[in-house]
């Protein structure tokens, strides 16, 4: 149905509602019902079309073949496009028992309503939910797209809009023949974003998907790609989403460069026990406080405080000292096996042995003599032969002593030579001493 006709078929419901007022009204003044009519008239003069058609429904339920509230009633839903409501309500109205020009009005408008029950409008949203209008928002909303609706129609030409928050808005117009289900598929756009970027630091290049950035830009919706470049800085990538026309906002504070020179070049670096690496001959350093390690192989460490406050053009050298050569240790003694410590036993007792008979041996000599001293003749009588005797006898005994203690020092020299040279610790050595007419020391050696 042309607009035109819409708008006839509200006038035509209007006027046989007033008429059905009048009518009414002169016969039975007074009633619950005319009060409840004369409130929701009211209403929908203000444009309050739902409070009105909750009062008006109240009124029907104490009075449902009111005629007055009946054809008020099919006003409010024609006004809000409820064309089945209104359908039903006009046909109720008609059932009622309505006359005259007010029943010939309602049978056109029941005529012409009966279309939608066959006509439909589908439309869906493809990013909703949108809110949909018909030729005006002042006729109020069709219907809420989530993600799609489909209403009782009547046939005619329509200009359609849908609105969302931070999308376009779209219009367009759609031919609904009868007695079919049109459809309608729209894409809402969304609103492009204003992106607003701040640095930190003044003088930086602001790229925008590859072009300059000029603030404050517009930027579609989607995500965007923002590089910041600066001397003696890190350059700072960042992605950006912009959505709903929502404004977009970045800060971004840029890394300072240290310019850095080590030696050698190969030394690895590390920031606060961070393993980092140089770029571009210089090193990315945060603000404050930090301590860089210098380490490499067959260097020394070295390690440099970096104030919060540093020239941007200072250049900072590691030179890394070599370690020293380390210091000659001084020479271990070799480790003494079992075997020979035996033999330097041994031979220790050798060398007393030899020293205890070159003593015995000069005692020896003494006493014979003093004997030949006090008696130089055997064949010569001598007063002190008794002493001459007892003297040279005690040498001979000394010499005897002193040949043993050299027969026990030849032993042990030999056996200590034998034990230092073949030295293995399996080796065992059983030493004893020989008594009688051969003194010395019986040495067994097994390996």
């Amino acid at each position: 149905m042309p607009v035109g006709s819409l708008r006839v078929l509200l006038r035509t419901g209007i006027a046989c509602a007033a008429m059905m007022w009048v009518g009414v009204a002169l016969a039975t003044p007074g009633t619950d019902a005319r009060a409840r009519y004369q409130a929701a008239v009211q209403l929908v003069n203000t444009g309050n079309d739902d409070q009105a058609l909750a009062l008006i429904d109240e009124g029907l339920a104490a009075a449902p073949q009111d005629l007055p509230l009946l054809g008020l009633k099919g006003r409010v839903l024609l006004a809000l496009r409820d064309y089945p409501g209104a359908l039903a309500t006009y046909e109720a109205y008609l059932a009622a028992g309505v006359t005259g020009a007010n029943r010939r009005g309602a049978q056109q408008i029941v005529q012409r309503l009966s279309a939608v029950r066959t006509t439909f409008l589908d439309i869906t949203v493809a990013n909703g939910p949108a809110t949909i209008y018909l030729d005006s928002r002042t006729e109020g909303v069709l219907c809420t797209t989530a993600p799609g609706c489909n209403r009782p129609i009547l046939p005619g030409d329509y200009k359609v809009i849908a609105e969302r928050p931070g999308f376009e808005v779209w219009t367009g117009r759609i031919a609904v023949p009868a007695g079919a289900t049109t459809r309608l598929a729209i894409a809402l756009v969304e609103k492009p974003s204003r992106l607003t970027v701040r640095i930190a630091q003044t003088g930086a290049q602001v790229m925008v998907d590859g072009a300059t950035y000029r603030a404050p830009a517009e930027v579609a919706a989607g995500t965007h790609h923002v590089v910041v470049a600066l001397a003696h800085h890190r350059e700072a990538q960042r992605d950006v989403v912009a959505h709903e026309g929502k404004p977009v906002e970045l800060d971004v504070a840029l890394t300072p460069i240290v310019s850095v020179r080590v030696e050698p070049a190969g030394a690895a670096l590390s920031l606060d026990g961070q393993p980092v690496a140089l770029e571009d001959g210089g090193l990315a350093v945060p603000a404050g406080d930090h301590e860089l390690v210098a380490r490499s192989p067959g260097y020394l460490e070295r390690r440099v405080q970096l104030p919060a406050i540093r020239p941007s053009d200072d250049e900072l050298v590691i030179a890394l000292e070599r370690v020293p050569p380390p210091v000659a240790a001084a020479p271990v003694p070799p480790h003494i096996s079992a075997r020979r410590k035996v033999a330097l036993t041994v031979g220790g007792l050798g060398v007393a042995a030899a020293v205890t008979g070159v003593v015995l041996g000069i005692q020896s000599g003494h006493l014979k003599d003093d004997a030949y001293a006090l008696c130089p003749s055997p064949s010569i009588s001598c007063s002190r032969a008794a002493d001459a005797d007892r003297s040279y006898d005690r040498g001979r005994s000394r010499a005897i002593a002193a040949d043993i203690g050299f027969g026990v020092a030849g032993a042990a020299a030999i056996t200590a030579a034998v034990l230092w040279f073949t030295g293995a610790p399996e080796a065992r050595v059983a030493v004893r001493p020989r008594l009688g007419p051969a003194a010395g020391l019986d040495v067994a050696v097994r390996f």
